[in-house]
């Protein structure tokens, strides 16, 4: 398993997405949304003082864990958002964590010692 930690700033996602490719070898869009949507997430709201990001390959299995010392908030507890009719109803937001439910394969969170764990495993194509 090779880590990275990284501040909890937005302009750190680049840096992260480099690790993640490196890790696996090949661009994947739904692990690029996946990771996308929780780093973003944990630098607006955690109040974090680091993101630590630990990944494990073994083909075709990506384990992804995040963890942080921010605001304890475990988003498979998150409540689906209402759908809208169309896309005139739609609004900004809320979507990401249930997009990411739907694209893991498993999801498991933790809080442990003053920290959030939260562990994603997707099946890479």
């Amino acid at each position: 398993m090779n880590s990275i930690t990284l501040k909890p700033e937005l302009k750190k996602i680049n840096t992260l997405k480099e690790f993640i490719l490196n890790e696996i070898g090949k661009e994947d869009f739904q692990v690029d949304f996946i990771v996308e949507e929780i780093f973003v997430n944990i630098v607006n709201y955690s109040k974090t003082e680091f993101v630590t990001i630990n990944v494990e390959y073994d083909n075709p299995t990506l384990t992804i864990e995040f963890i942080d010392n921010g605001i304890e908030f475990n988003p498979l507890s998150a409540e689906s958002p209402t759908m809208p009719s169309d896309i005139d109803e739609a609004q900004v937001g809320g979507l990401g964590i249930y997009l990411t439910k739907k694209i893991a394969d498993e999801l498991d969170y933790s809080y442990i010692n003053g920290e959030n764990h939260l562990k994603i495993i997707k099946n890479v194509k």
